[in-house]
């Protein structure tokens, strides 16, 4: 009689612990991170009744489900970004006319045509016309280039505030691990093994990380490149420091720079910083060469001819110069001088290069690309449109330089011309009707001057427009398909680890009535051997 008592108390705490268990699967049934609970009954040597509570939880889904989140936050973080810089660059507003314009675009065209105006009289009121249309090119392209450098401090600002949020999250991990590894199986290491696992997932959102595992229960972080984060109760912080040539945030673990390829960092940080490195960075160098290609190309036209005066023309734009970034680990004191080669300025690319100083001379490779553009002896290098000089100091062997000038040449854009320094005579001194140099103005509008000669002003524009159109579509599509890879990998999880409220209301509505049976056994029994001692007494 007594073991039939044991029995039916042994099922009334097993049956009270699966009902404990579908409570909490129903109570967190919203938590994404939370690995459903199962409840397994077996027979113990002694044929005792074992309640063995199992955390559904599997390795591969859940590193599976953290890959596709990091990708998806690196992808969903580069489309932001990359469509607002295209909406900054090659959207329209709409004018009074109810017509949609493009105004960078419709400026620079209005600029093109207002010439043809000296051609039928060349009077102060056109002039001034002309002057008025330089300036607002020069307004939406200073604004561009504000606009654009925003956005890369905003990136930097996002940067930092991500890399502190993922170190937030590695060092509540080690302290997580230090407390895995001191807790018993049961109900408290399950929860913090949830809390384990929320706190991965979280991680990959920032960065695209490997998980490893222990016996015990903690886990091993690594970045993709093999950097040790978290080693049990230990782990690494991220730090931000400057780029080797700029003022960009990038990031260190342990002294060493991960930041230096985005896609492998992944997660929102790799994500920023890629569009940093190619989406803006190329929208910038891109609008600086506009901005450089109109100031060589007006110039050059403007020097042509003579004022009314009998002056020869002057520049009407600031000519455009850059210094090269030197590495922090050069060894020289120098500074270089980056400017525009006057009569190879239709040579100029949107491209950005480091010279190196080797034993024998320098060397120019091509950051893009990573080929040798030239090599030379010495100084002054001219190549692509580009005047290298040594400015100050001296140059020692290992020495590098970041040569980037057009990322900066729409910053620097200024008209500094007036209407009387509009030089439209041919000759000196200056006749009255002597137009003839109009025309090298109006050849500036309709010559390909752009890319190497294989495109006009107005079509070096439209490319523009269309590789920064392509970057933001590009970013579009493979947003969406790490998005769907992202809801298959949740999907999996979820039928594996997730909670399906239906199936566990009708496990609790079963544990209750199993107990509310087992507890009428009990009951039965205890007056049965009541009765047995009643009488045997």
């Amino acid at each position: 009689m007594s073991n039939m008592i044991n029995r039916a108390q042994q099922a009334l705490s097993g049956f009270m612990s699966g009902a404990s268990v579908a409570s909490k699967n129903i109570q967190h049934a919203d938590d994404t991170n939370f690995a459903r609970e199962t409840v397994k009954f077996t027979t113990g040597s002694g044929g005792q009744l074992v309640v063995n509570i199992q955390r559904m939880s599997d390795s591969f889904l859940s590193s599976r489900l953290n890959m596709a989140t990091s990708r998806n936050a690196a992808d969903s973080s580069a489309y932001d970004l990359a469509s607002k810089i295209d909406k900054l660059i090659t959207g329209s507003t709409t004018t009074e006319d109810g017509k949609y314009e493009n105004l960078f675009q419709s400026s620079i065209t209005k600029m093109s045509s207002s010439w043809d105006g000296l051609l039928v009289e060349d009077t102060p009121s056109t002039r001034k016309t002309i002057i008025a249309d330089i300036d607002q090119v020069r307004v939406n392209i200073n604004d561009m280039a504000h606009s654009l450098h925003q956005q890369q401090d905003a990136i930097n600002s996002q940067i930092k505030t991500s890399t502190s949020d993922a170190n937030t999250l590695l060092k509540q991990t080690a302290e997580l691990n230090n407390q895995i590894s001191k807790t018993p199986p049961g109900n408290s290491l399950n929860d913090l093994l949830n809390r384990q696992e929320s706190l991965v997932h979280d991680l990959s959102k920032q960065l695209d990380v490997n998980t490893r595992f222990g016996s015990d229960g903690t886990v091993r972080i690594e970045l993709k490149s093999g950097m040790t984060l978290v080693d049990g109760d230990k782990y690494r912080d991220l730090k931000i420091g400057k780029s080797e040539f700029s003022n960009d945030y990038s990031v260190f673990v342990n002294g060493k720079i991960v930041s230096d390829n985005p896609k492998l960092l992944g997660g929102t940080i790799g994500g920023q910083l890629e569009v940093r490195s190619s989406a803006l960075a190329e929208a910038q160098r891109k609008i600086g060469l506009m901005a450089a290609t109109i100031t060589s190309a007006y110039n050059e036209a403007n020097r042509k001819g003579f004022t009314a005066d009998n002056q020869p023309g002057k520049d009407l734009f600031a000519s455009i110069t850059a210094g090269a970034s030197p590495s922090k680990d050069n060894v020289g004191d120098s500074n270089l001088l980056i400017a525009i080669d006057p009569k190879g300025y239709n040579e100029l690319t949107a491209d950005s290069y480091t010279l190196t100083k080797t034993p024998t001379g320098y060397e120019l490779y091509n950051n893009s690309t990573k080929a040798l553009v030239t090599s030379s002896a010495d100084l002054p290098i001219k190549v692509n449109g580009l005047d290298i000089s040594l400015s100050t100091g001296a140059v020692m062997s290992g020495d590098s330089f970041l040569i980037d000038p057009m990322k900066t040449a729409a910053e620097k854009f200024e008209v500094v011309g007036t209407d009387n320094d509009i030089a439209i005579s041919s000759k000196s001194p200056a006749i009255n009707g002597d137009n003839g140099n109009v025309s090298s103005f109006i050849n500036v509008r309709n010559n390909k001057i752009m890319f190497n000669g294989s495109s006009t002003l107005a079509e070096g524009l439209a490319s523009i427009f269309v590789d920064i159109g392509i970057n933001s579509a590009t970013a579009l599509s493979q947003k969406q398909t790490s998005s769907s890879i992202y809801n298959s990998a949740n999907e999996e999880w979820g039928a594996y680890s997730g909670v399906n409220l239906g199936d566990e209301r009708i496990s609790l509505l079963g544990y209750e009535k199993n107990y509310q049976a087992a507890s009428k056994i009990v009951q039965t029994s205890q007056k049965l051997w009541s009765s047995i001692l009643e009488v045997i007494g």
